[in-house]
């Protein structure tokens, strides 16, 4: 099972019927956060001021976790984990969350821990927002912003396939313009996914949730749930 999402604010109104039903307290969250700017973290003590203790993206991680009662949550360690302890964490999980980002950087360090066959034979919730949303699929497209400069597809992890998603989607010229280049060059339904919307994958079926919204190419329009 796969939830796709732009934002980590799961825990707001817009996601409550879809999520709570799937979380449960007794459960074990697996954060991994690899999608950080390797230009902007270089050392530990780069990475702790993002995901330490005290990091400032801590907060925002572990709040939709505690909304729902959710207390134990490790966190993956890239510069202080060697690749077995990774391996172990990630095995442990009953839910494994992807921190959003660089999607092709946080696909390179997964790679380099050995972690996609243990991801993709995986019975974890798996839970992705932005970057780790886009890198569930077999393959994805960027959409130019300030980090990418071009329109460009990159491959995944394989965990979920046969459509595509914008995250982060707000109507933006460039976006609608990424969106149709996927429905033209791939042949693939495409989701729009704004900051309180998301998409949960199960057993072959989608089912968006908050605004999240398939885009109808024949008639320029959005198709309503």
């Amino acid at each position: 099972m796969n939830i796709l999402l732009s934002s980590y604010d799961f825990h707001e109104e817009w996601a409550q019927d879809i999520i709570r039903p799937l979380l449960h307290q007794d459960m074990k969250v697996v954060v991994i956060p690899f999608s950080f700017d390797e230009k902007e973290v270089k050392t530990v003590d780069d990475y702790d001021q993002h995901y330490g203790v005290h990091g400032h993206h801590i907060p925002y991680i572990l709040r939709p976790f505690h909304y729902y009662g959710i207390d134990d949550i490790e966190f993956v360690d890239y510069f202080r984990d060697d690749k077995e302890t990774v391996q172990k964490k990630v095995m442990a999980a009953d839910i494994l969350f992807f921190t959003g980002g660089l999607p092709d950087q946080y696909f390179e360090r997964l790679k380099q821990f050995e972690l996609i066959p243990l991801i993709q034979k995986s019975s974890a919730l798996i839970i992705g927002a932005s970057a780790g949303a886009m890198i569930q699929f077999d393959h994805y497209h960027i959409t130019p912003d300030d980090d990418y400069p071009e329109y460009h597809y990159q491959k995944g992890l394989g965990l979920v396939s046969g459509f595509e998603i914008e995250v982060h989607y707000c109507h933006s010229p460039v976006q609608d313009m990424g969106i149709q280049r996927v429905i033209e060059e791939k042949g693939l339904p495409t989701y729009t996914v704004a900051n309180d919307g998301g998409i949960l994958c199960y057993q072959d079926k989608l089912i968006p949730f908050g605004n999240a919204y398939l885009v109808n190419n024949s008639e320029d329009k959005e198709i309503f749930f």
